[in-house]
């Protein structure tokens, strides 16, 4: 009940403080709202457009909560919030069948108090949908595994989680649980055990949650299956011209900011699972420690990388941490004490000195920028200095069960001080929410919007017109010199690069760094 209660806080609270923003999630909103209008289900569309990037699940479930709750911020968010909540779930269940209950809600806690997962549980993105099926498939292969009694039933509910997470995010959704299932029976030397896990029956349930659509789009649109498995999956992970290129690394920085405050103890939580004596380790922590090494190594190996995509080890993380804290609250031995006062030091000290470079060099540009408040800035460092030096504390006097509290309390009350203060502001620059409501009256029912090099999927959530770009100078030329009134939609930045043509225009509205701009007609 706690945890519910929790989720209900981090996942739900304010689900509609905010506008959509402009880069991926109102995008993914207007396509599940093109669903709702055109009432097609099967080829999804963003600005008229066939949008084959992303299979259809959430853009589904996001289409029903709007079809039911209309077209706003809460209703488009609300299935994230419920997946989200559901992973935690699924998480604390698995946690007791690893390693009893106390662990699995500790693992459940770090999980729901992890800032990328709760961030990723409030928005509309399509990850959210394949961490709750990839989770809940390798967790009826587990309990499938240890308990012969509910092995069917629990490899038949598996496969049809796999199929879930086809539909979600593609190919992805059903390779890494296959290779984290297939690594741990190799590392079991039970390969043999494949027999008994259904394969004929799973199969066909497999094929029959994901086959459907792929088929029926793929008769609809023949380009799909080469885009789609070509391109946007094969080509993507292995090609050197991916749309997201990053370096190998780039997921150990993302692990440190999307699993704070947490993110300190994980190496100290592997090193814990990897010391053990082979009669102490169990199944848990192996099938842990191969699902994080899995997930990590196979995205990390990927061309295109997103901070996003490692999300589906998020669970395994928090159940390799859910086991560190049982074990220094039953019985820690002393190499975990150091363990857990060097791994928490850094961020104790951290926190402080940070505190005090912003008082003696506050970043006049960021609040500039974004209308953020000093004193919210003073406040939050404040308030991370005091907890980090609170927990120290708990942490040397060994009172594990108040530090991990006050570790989900720090994490708690600082996302809810940003949803409260900072993303109210932050609305004019990440969202075009007012804008596109004043445009909307300025303009003849219709008429597309046009933008001057990006489109602002903002836009096209909040109106029900569509996009039109210009691409270059030469474009917005000729059409400012339209004989009727027109308008354009630019970013700041834009609208400086095209400084020689500000005399045939003039500024409609402003907000934030977006505006709106209309021609100079003669007479006019």
């Amino acid at each position: 009940m706690i945890l519910i209660c929790i989720c209900l806080i981090l996942f739900f609270y304010g689900l509609g403080i905010g506008p959509m923003g402009d880069i991926d999630e109102a995008m993914h909103a207007s396509t599940s709202k093109d669903m709702v209008l055109s009432q097609d289900w099967v080829t999804p569309r963003y600005n008229g457009e066939n949008f084959f990037d992303k299979p259809p699940l959430h853009n589904w479930l996001v289409a029903i909560s709007l079809a039911a709750f209309g077209f706003h911020e809460f209703a488009a968010r609300l299935p994230a919030a419920l997946l989200g909540l559901g992973c935690v779930v699924i998480t604390y269940w698995l946690g007791r069948r690893m390693f009893g209950p106390p662990a699995a809600f500790l693992s459940a806690l770090v999980l729901a108090t992890s800032a990328e997962f709760i961030i990723l549980s409030r928005v509309v993105v399509h990850d959210i949908s394949l961490v709750f099926f990839d989770t809940l498939a390798l967790t009826l292969f587990f309990i499938g595994y240890q308990h012969r009694r509910r092995r069917k039933t629990a490899f038949l509910a598996g496969y049809a989680a796999l199929g879930g997470a086809v539909l979600a995010k593609g190919p992805v959704g059903l390779a890494i649980p296959l290779m984290i299932i297939g690594l741990f029976l190799i590392y079991k030397k039970d390969l043999r055990f494949i027999r008994k896990m259904q394969l004929p029956w799973g199969i066909i349930i497999f094929l029959a949650a994901a086959a459907p659509w792929y088929i029926l789009i793929s008769l609809r649109n023949p380009e799909y299956t080469e885009y789609f498995f070509l391109k946007q999956n094969i080509g993507n992970f292995l090609s050197g011209e991916a749309r997201h290129p990053r370096p190998f690394y780039y997921y150990i920085p993302v692990l440190l900011g999307g699993l704070f405050p947490w993110s300190p103890f994980l190496p100290l939580a592997i090193w814990s699972a990897f010391r053990k004596r082979s009669a102490e380790i169990g199944d848990g922590l192996i099938f842990a420690l191969i699902w994080f090494g899995t997930v990590l190594l196979f995205f990390s190996a990927a061309s295109s990388k997103l901070g996003t995509y490692i999300l589906p080890l998020f669970p395994a993380a928090s159940l390799l941490m859910g086991a560190l804290w049982n074990d220094l609250i039953h019985r820690a031995e002393r190499a975990l004490h150091k363990g857990v006062l060097f791994s928490h030091l850094p961020l104790a000290v951290m926190a402080p000195l940070a505190l005090i470079w912003v008082l003696f060099f506050p970043p006049g540009a960021l609040t500039a920028e974004s209308s953020i408040k000093m004193s919210w800035i003073y406040l939050a460092g404040a308030w991370l200095a005091v907890c980090t030096s609170i927990s120290l504390v708990l942490a040397a006097g060994r009172k594990y069960r108040a530090f991990v509290g006050s570790m989900a309390a720090m994490a708690a009350t600082l996302f809810l001080m940003f949803l409260i203060l900072v993303v109210p502001v932050l609305g004019p620059n990440i969202s075009g929410k007012e804008l596109a409501l004043r445009l909307d009256k300025l303009m003849a029912p219709g008429d597309s919007i046009t933008f001057y090099l990006k489109a602002r999927a903002s836009f096209l959530f909040y109106t029900d017109r569509r996009a039109e770009l210009l691409q270059n100078p030469g474009q917005l030329q000729d059409y400012i010199n339209s004989p009727e009134r027109v308008y354009c939609v630019f970013k700041q930045d834009d609208w400086e690069d095209v400084e020689n043509l500000h005399d045939g225009m003039q500024i409609v509205a402003q907000v934030g760094d977006k505006l709106i701009v209309t021609n100079k007609r003669s007479g006019s």
